[in-house]
């Protein structure tokens, strides 16, 4: 019966730890289609932004839409953040080349990588040094070796 037990607790845990992978390509599945929905947006606003300047229309309004776009590319940026910080990769401030999390200087232009802050895979917050939990989210921060 021993052996059974062993069995039994050893497919618990096995079928815990997939369920766990499961939801997190889940989440990160969410996350891309978010993203690809963003770019659909930024597009439809460069294209009213494009229709405003050729029917002339008022700073106020090209204002407005410049905005928007402002907003749409910073919501863009912040997914992209955290899909990166899922795939433990940074991206070169200087040449937008992919780069390992713990690199020390880009690869493809020798810029100073600068230490990035630990993100939640889930949510994208920003996680204090030593987090077991996201204060954020409540979900467990994945170890990653150093």
């Amino acid at each position: 019966m021993a052996i059974f037990d062993d069995v039994v607790i050893n497919a618990k845990s096995a079928a815990s730890v997939v369920s766990k992978k499961a939801g997190e390509i889940f989440d990160l599945s969410k996350l891309r289609i978010s993203l690809a929905s963003l770019r659909g947006e930024l597009n439809k606003q460069y294209q009213a932004l494009g229709d405003a300047v050729y029917n002339n229309a008022s700073e106020e309004e090209t204002a407005s839409i410049k905005a928007e776009i402002d907003n749409v590319k910073q919501n863009i940026d912040d997914i992209e953040q955290i899909l990166a910080s899922a795939k433990n990769t940074v991206t070169c401030s200087a040449c937008g080349e992919k780069l390992n999390k713990n690199a020390k200087f880009c690869s493809s232009c020798g810029t100073a990588v600068p230490k990035s802050k630990a993100v939640c895979s889930s949510c994208g917050a920003e996680l204090q040094e030593d987090a077991k939990f996201c204060a954020n989210c409540g979900k467990p921060v994945e170890e990653t070796a150093e």
